[in-house]
């Protein structure tokens, strides 16, 4: 090793490409704090001035700031991700992209970060970096939520931007800047037999690693979730990237001793997961949670990343599986997708959509048809062909992504409405390992599902599966009604003949982890929380918590707390309705309607009841941690919980879990969500029925102690007997029983 790295730092014509943050300085809270120190300004003079040696800072800082801080010309710069470039004369940009853009949405970033203490926006030419280091740890999950759904909107109607996330910030930047432009340059520059040493340390330098040639040689400063990288060496942090310029700088000196021993510099390790045990297995998903950070900052990303993650990390380890999803990147439709692996626990395994998938594949077919379809929404189902064939041909991709993973007979389980077809698609190349689905959501009767043009096809393909699992025995019932009705296939209670396959079909119903409901808070949390419940006076508290959607009945529910109060008028002034609608969607038109119709129920209940020192309904639209949530619900007198229609709620068995035993809460369920098969002791209510819904809002707040006990007891009972990790265990007990397919 010595005498290669030898050989490659004495070459002339010899550049170094290095990234700053993460690879020569350390993250700071802020960008204005990581500054480069004397040492490294020092070391750096030092590089610049060996003949035959070129420097070249290669940032995604702005281009003002490089310049502040290298002034001397004897550096090269390379700013804001490739997009500014400086050598000996001015700066010159890369790219000619209208700025107006970015600088609006800079702004509307800037409005909602001075709502949020230690947040703040870096401005850039063509981007801009929205940074939550200094943030409380708490409060990060309901800022990423608040902001994802701005970042989101921006992206869907400007795709010439990207979003990229780093350590505790995330950018949107156009989607041309590529820190490989610096390799190009420096060949330009320097000639064609120049040789390059890059360093970096995240997925932007990932682009500097990729345009080098067999000659140069990349070196990846770890310091993150260890990844798959193009880069051929790695040393551990700031400390040893810089010891290992301060080698190539001896080695550029006449007369100086070398040490190469001093650098912990080693070969990149093999860093993929081994799926070739008859055991593996590869869970997919259309998603992935974010685990780059302790809160994940995107709202889609965050679902149960609490309970399912804990429950899939051991399972995943011990049959030395990976996770496969979309990693939230959208590429323009002309680009291959990406792929990678971020180990770590549990493994994940991503992929890139293209733009158009996005559009007629995530929003077209699965959330504007699919998901008013299986949640019983007639009217609002879309029907495109255009969006159809977009289904089937991401699955085409699912499944490319997936063979690089799996051999013919690993097992695969495969989550949610997003991806009914892939048994169908994995089967036709050849898999025969067994292949299990889960629906997180409701599935609806022959009446409703043969709306769907394609709903014979769909569930051909879902029989494809060896075990096709439901939250509740009703939507068992359902689906099995639908093939005999559809497909004329012989349907027992828990097991369908399709094309001579028998598909077992079985009610799973999903759980949480109870114990994580009661873990001891943070302080700053207890004193904000404190804060909000002590505005409320001595008022007792009805709590709503529910991402913004049609289907969660939240304008109907703000509709009964107002008649509560007109048909108990000894109620006002008593209770408040504190309602936490997480933002969703916010870019589709009918959320946008959804949220204007809260907004002016809201509106009216306060306009007509409110008294000065009172105020019966606070709307907050925002999300909040798992940890903010849990005193929420202690705090709460009454858990309202009234769904139009749910696969199952997990808000239900999180508030039963957050309760104080010696003095719970009150549960009022609705009875179309999927929690009320198990938890029948919780105070079932009718969410269409106005009247109905405020006289069990009455009974909850008046509900003696001891009864509260009572039912507390045995909502709890049902929350630890089936949990995130129970239901893991038994949808893989289920699917290892199933026998192996044929032409094994």
């Amino acid at each position: 090793m010595i005498g290669h790295w030898v050989s490659l730092v004495r070459h002339t014509p010899l550049a170094i490409l290095t990234d700053l943050d993460g690879t020569l300085l350390p993250f700071a809270p802020t960008p204005e704090e990581a500054r480069p120190d004397p040492g490294l300004m020092t070391l750096l003079r030092s590089l610049a001035s060996r003949p035959g040696l070129r420097v070249v800072i290669v940032s995604g800082r702005p281009h003002t700031t490089l310049e502040r801080y290298f002034p001397d010309e004897a550096l090269w710069l390379v700013a804001e991700h490739g997009t500014w470039y400086r050598a000996e004369g001015a700066w010159q940009p890369t790219i000619e992209l209208a700025p107006e853009p970015i600088h609006r949405l800079a702004e509307r970033l800037e409005e909602m970060a001075r709502a949020h203490p230690g947040a703040r926006v870096e401005r850039k030419s063509w981007s801009c970096a929205l940074h939550y280091r200094r943030m409380p740890h708490h409060a990060r999950a309901a800022f990423g939520v608040e902001a994802s759904v701005i970042l989101e909107d921006f992206l869907a109607r400007h795709p010439s931007f990207e979003r990229i996330e780093g350590e505790q910030v995330i950018e949107i930047r156009a989607a041309a800047a590529r820190k490989s432009f610096a390799v190009t340059w420096a060949r330009q520059r320097l000639g064609a037999d120049v040789r390059l040493v890059a360093l970096g340390d995240d997925l932007t330098d990932e682009h500097l690693f990729a345009a080098l040639s067999p000659t140069d040689e990349g070196v990846l400063v770890r310091g993150g979730v260890p990844r798959r990288t193009h880069a051929r060496w790695e040393v551990g942090g700031v400390a040893d990237a810089r010891a290992f310029l301060a080698f190539i700088d001896d080695a550029r000196s006449e007369g100086k001793r070398m040490s190469l021993s001093a650098v912990p510099l080693a070969p990149v390790r093999p860093r993929v997961p081994s799926l070739a045990a008859p055991s593996s297995l590869l869970v997919v998903s259309n998603r992935l949670p974010d685990l780059r950070s302790s809160e994940s900052v995107d709202p889609v990303r965050r679902v149960n990343v609490g309970g399912l993650v804990s429950a899939l990390e051991p399972i995943l380890a011990e049959r030395h599986g990976l996770w496969l999803g979309w990693g939230g990147r959208v590429v323009p439709d002309c680009d291959e997708p990406g792929y990678g692996v971020d180990e770590g626990s549990p493994p994940l395994a991503w992929f890139d959509y293209r733009q158009s998938w996005l559009r007629d594949y995530y929003s077209g077919f699965c959330n504007a048809t699919l998901w008013p379809l299986l949640h019983s929404f007639p009217s609002r189902v879309v029907i495109d062909e255009t969006t159809w064939r977009s289904y089937v041909d991401v699955h085409e991709a699912f499944a490319d992504a997936a063979q690089r993973y799996v051999t013919p007979h690993d097992t695969l389980w495969v989550h949610d409405y997003h991806l009914l077809l892939f048994a169908r698609t994995m089967r036709a190349r050849g898999h025969r390992g067994p292949i299990g689905l889960f629906l997180h959501v409701p599935f609806p009767g022959p009446d409703i599902f043969s709306i769907l043009p394609w709903a014979r096809e769909v569930l051909g393909a879902m029989l494809e599966f060896d075990l096709v699992g439901f939250h509740t025995h009703g939507y068992v019932a359902n689906f099995t009604a639908c093939a005999a009705s559809l497909l004329g296939s012989v349907a027992g209670p828990h097991v369908v003949e399709h094309s001579g396959h028998f598909t077992s079909v079985e009610a799973f119903p999903i759980g949480i982890l109870p114990e994580s409901f009661q873990e001891a808070p943070e302080p700053a949390l207890v004193a904000e929380i404190q804060d909000l419940t002590r505005s409320l006076g001595s008022t007792r508290l009805v709590l709503g918590v529910d991402r913004l959607d049609y289907t969660k009945g939240i304008p109907e529910r703000l509709l009964a707390f107002g008649r509560l109060l007109e048909l108990y008028p000894e109620w006002r002034g008593r209770v408040s309705l504190i309602q936490i609608s997480v933002p969703s969607r916010a870019d589709i038109p009918e959320y946008v309607e959804q949220r204007a119709s809260v907004e002016g129920i809201v509106g009216r209940v306060n306009g007509q009841f409110g008294e000065p020192h009172w105020v019966p309904i606070r709307y907050l639209y925002r999300g909040y941690s798992r940890a903010h949530l849990s005193r929420l619900y202690r705090a709460a007198h009454v858990g309202y919980v009234t769904p139009l229609r749910d696969g199952m709620n997990l808000v239900a068995k999180e508030y039963v879990a957050a309760q104080d035993p010696d003095d719970p809460g009150v549960l009022l369920l609705s009875e179309f969500a999927g929690a009320a098969a198990e938890m029948k002791d919780a105070l079932l209510t009718n969410p269409y029925y106005t009247d109905g819904m405020a006289r069990d809002l009455d009974r909850a707040l008046r509900m003696p102690l001891e009864e509260r006990r009572a039912r507390h007891g045995r909502l709890l009972a049902v929350t630890e007997r089936t949990t995130a990790l129970s239901w893991a265990e038994s949808f893989l007990a289920a699917l290892s029983e199933r026998s192996p397919r044929r032409g094994t």
